[in-house]
């Protein structure tokens, strides 16, 4: 074999042994493989309208067999009404601040949600009336553990920011009521690829 096959052969090498490093740091990175979503299920969000948004959980806080038994989602001033839908096994509240933006706390009264299933946590809303995406930071517990799903979307690196982000934030798309093309609704996958063609202004 000749000196730059064997260099090549090496390199190849070293190259596989980065790759497989690579995903098995992404497995060991809590949030890597699954996130905090929001859906819609085939519904548009129209401003000033009445709507359901689902919150979907889809594992525990960690790699750990740890059960979720607490979540916290946050609507800014902007949203204009929401009630929880019944969730069996959960009691729901609302908190309303003084600036405006409502707290919605889900607290297990059973046995919580187990590590390796999801659940659904569906929003009765009203949307804001204006057009535009809408940031709601989730926070996770499972007992003392904390996964929060706040990280800001970035199309690249830059600066303190990573890319993709660790605990990105779920967010979803709210129409002008003169629009009827079905909305989007951006999941908080740090590995999926940005949803949006273009810019569009950032509310909370």
């Amino acid at each position: 074999m000749s000196s730059i096959n064997q260099s090549l052969y090496r390199l190849c090498g070293i190259s596989v042994v980065a790759l497989v490093a690579a995903f098995a740091s992404l497995a060991a990175t809590p949030g890597a493989d699954a996130h905090g979503t929001l859906n819609l299920y085939g519904k548009t969000a129209t401003a000033n309208r009445n709507g359901t948004l689902t919150l979907t959980i889809p594992h525990g806080c960690g790699s750990n067999d740890t059960t979720t038994t607490k979540i916290v989602l946050t609507l800014g001033s902007r949203w204009r009404s929401v009630k929880p839908a019944r969730v069996t096994g959960w009691q729901s509240r609302v908190k309303r601040s003084a600036k405006g933006r409502r707290q919605i706390t889900w607290r297990s009264i059973g046995s919580g949600l187990p590590n390796d299933q999801s659940g659904d946590f569906p929003l009765a809303v009203r949307w804001p009336r204006k057009a535009g995406i809408y940031n709601t930071p989730t926070a996770q517990y499972c007992g003392s553990q904390l996964m929060y799903w706040k990280d800001p979307f970035n199309a690249a690196a830059d600066g303190d920011l990573p890319y993709p982000a660790v605990y990105p934030v779920p967010r979803v798309r709210v129409r002008s009521a003169s629009r009827h093309s079905p909305t989007s609704v951006t999941r908080s996958s740090p590995l999926g690829p940005c949803p949006l063609a273009r810019t569009l202004p950032f509310s909370q």
